[in-house]
Formats: C-alpha cells, structure tokens, sequence
C-alpha cells in the first residue's frame, strides 16, 4: 500500500508525537512493505530553518517538511499547515491517509472527501476528556471547540486511540473505533550506564507535565537525600518559570536543566537514573512511560487519565494524585528508601513492556486496519 502520514511537529521540536509516527512509519515498511510518505511542517528554532526530506527503511519511509518554516507556535505556520498537505494528498495516489491529532485532522478530512483514499486518525490525547493544564492562553477555549469540531465531527473510515480512556466518547460519534497504544523500541535502550543517584523527569517543560510539583517534592526532601540530584530534560514554555522556581527554593547546584539532547543521548539519561517521575495533569499515553519501563528504571507517576489504565500501582510503578507535591515527595523518599521494592517495579515493566508494547505490534494491529478499510 502507499500511505500518507499527517503529523503536526517533527524534530528538533521534542514530543511523542514525531516518534509514534516514525517509529510506526517504519515498522510499517519493514514488516509489510509499504511506501509512507510523512508531511509535517518545516520549523525554525534557534534561527535555522529545517527543511531538508529525510527518508527512513531504505527510502520507503520519506518525510516531507512543508513550507513555511516557523516557529512552531507561529499562528501562520499552525493556519498553514492545515492546507499545505493537501496538494500532496490530492496529486498523489495515496491508499490511506492518516492523520494525527489534531490540526492534521483537517488534511485527512480533505483527502477522504476528495479523493478515493481510505481515511484513518489517531487520537493521541484530548483536552475534550480532561482539559485540566493543557492551555493556560487566552484562546484555550477556542482551540478547545476546535478540537472539538476535528476529534468528534469530522467523518473518517476509522479511529484510533492510545488509550481506553477516550473510546467512550469517541464512540458517542464514529462507528469504527480501536484503541491501539504506543509501542517502543526495547533495542534503541539497551545500553550500558552506571546508575547515577538522580531523578529524572524527561519531556516537553508544558503546563500540563506540573514539573514544578516535582520541583517543590524535591525541595521538601532534598535535605534528606544529600547524594541524590534531580535532572529535567526537554524544553518548552515553562522552563523560565521553572528555572525561577528552582532559583527561589535555593537548590541551583542539585536541580539539572539539560535541555533539547540529541536522540542517541536520551536512552543514557533513562538508563543512569534511580526513578523517572512525570507528575502530568493527564497524558495521552506517554511515550516516556514506555521509554522508562524499556530503559529498566522505576516510575513514579500521576494516577490520572491516559497513565492510570497502563499502570499496576506498586506492580509496574508507583501512582500518586496529581497536584500534590507533598504526597509525590513521600513516593520519591518511599522508593529511595526501598530498593527490592523500586527495582521490583522496574522488572515488572520490563516484562511487560516487553510482552506488549513493541512497535512490531502496533504495526501489526495498524496494518490489519489499514487493510479493513482500503479494501473494502
């Protein structure tokens, strides 16, 4: 088959978004043999401008950074980007067409409408189950009905989403509806590191991640755990604030601000931690969940929407309430203090990140729909 990917962001913008598309892209081509061709925007950061084609499994994967480059939070590359994969989709003859959430959804809407291409859209999150954290702008509530217009009203040949926790509402307004989660690559984190004595929080620096509640439970018990250094990787529109934060409790020398890595240095960073935390509001189902558990380190994280379903408490993680430093303090002082306990956690994702969350089966569950509905 040919089958046109849709994604929003791509590299150097960090997220889970440009690996789930990649790394299923891939699969796709190696296991089945299709030729995907991914239209994402072209961005500029830090005054470059990112616009070359990359091309992945022999050439059969080809990524295609359309113009204009901006900044990706430019209104007009976000307005562009809903028009400027259409000639693509319409000039070329795509099998399927899959967008994801959730500026893509118009693009796929487009190309099911005006060409013969089976449709397909996956929902990687939504602010229209738990909006809590996701948008502190002062057009939140425009994006949201947007979001709104583009999840539920469009039409597609079928949906998909990460987690279980949207199917209710999704099934309130399409027909074929799967629930197909984030894989991972175990390979891309088997690597040798030493254990350092650090926590670990990796990922987008956004409102909804609450990395300042883990700041504040590292400052409540940093005092007790002299050794033990906490490191925050990743950008985004709260790292000022954060970095501020970190500032105003004293503990500069003991909190890390990595920043952007590069690809090949994030499987490091998991592996040389004692604990990954993600204190999110609500997730999708987050990539870095699964990275963790592939990379053998123990998780503490947030008993809310898109994590909760995925994780066994005190089985395969530790699960706090969101928005509580104090109670995400006594897990991180819990799990120091109990090593056979943590490291069981860690063993127990393992296997089943292992079991069920390899990339060769999402492709596998994707493709079976992909072939559902192209030939029907």
């Amino acid at each position: 088959m040919r089958i046109a990917m849709i994604q929003d962001d791509w590299w150097p913008r960090t997220g889970g978004g440009p690996v789930h598309v990649k790394e299923l892209s891939v699969a796709l081509a190696e296991q089945f043999g299709h030729t995907i061709d991914i239209y994402t925007r072209a961005l500029e950061k830090d005054g470059e401008n990112h616009t070359s084609v990359e091309t992945f499994a022999d050439g059969a994967v080809r990524v295609h950074r359309l113009k204009p480059a901006t900044e990706y939070w430019n209104p007009v590359g976000r307005v562009s980007s809903l028009a400027t994969p259409v000639p693509h989709l319409l000039t070329e003859d795509f099998d399927v067409v899959h967008g994801h959430t959730f500026l893509p959804a118009v693009p796929t809407r487009t190309a099911g409408a005006l060409t013969d291409a089976a449709t397909v859209f996956t929902v990687h999150g939504t602010a229209l189950t738990s909006g809590v954290g996701r948008d502190e702008s002062m057009f939140a509530h425009v994006k949201r009905r947007l979001e709104r217009l583009f999840v539920l009203n469009f039409d597609y040949d079928h949906v998909i989403s990460v987690n279980t926790e949207h199917l209710d509402l999704l099934g309130e307004h399409h027909t074929n509806l799967s629930c197909v989660p984030n894989g991972v690559n175990l390979e891309r984190f088997d690597v040798e590191v030493n254990r350092r004595d650090e926590i670990l929080f990796l990922g987008r620096l956004a409102p909804k991640k609450r990395v300042s509640d883990l700041i504040e439970a590292f400052d409540k018990i940093a005092d007790e755990i002299p050794e033990t250094d906490l490191v925050i990787v990743g950008t985004g529109p709260k790292s000022d604030e954060l970095k501020a934060q970190v500032s105003q409790y004293g503990i500069n020398e003991r909190v890390h601000f990595e920043g952007r890595v590069s690809d090949d240095a994030i499987p490091r960073y998991y592996r040389r931690a004692q604990l990954f935390v993600l204190p999110s509001v609500w997730e999708g189902h987050p990539l870095t969940l699964l990275e963790a558990w592939a990379s053998e380190v123990p998780v503490i994280t947030s008993d809310v929407e898109g994590i909760a379903e995925f994780v066994d408490h005190e089985e395969t993680g530790y699960l706090v309430p969101p928005k509580s430093p104090n109670e995400l303090a006594d897990a991180i002082r819990h799990a120091l203090s109990n090593s056979d306990e943590r490291q069981s956690w860690a063993s127990n994702a393992y296997d089943l990140v292992q079991d069920e969350y390899s990339w060769e089966g999402v492709a596998d569950r994707t493709n079976r729909i992909y072939e559902r509905i192209a030939l029907r």
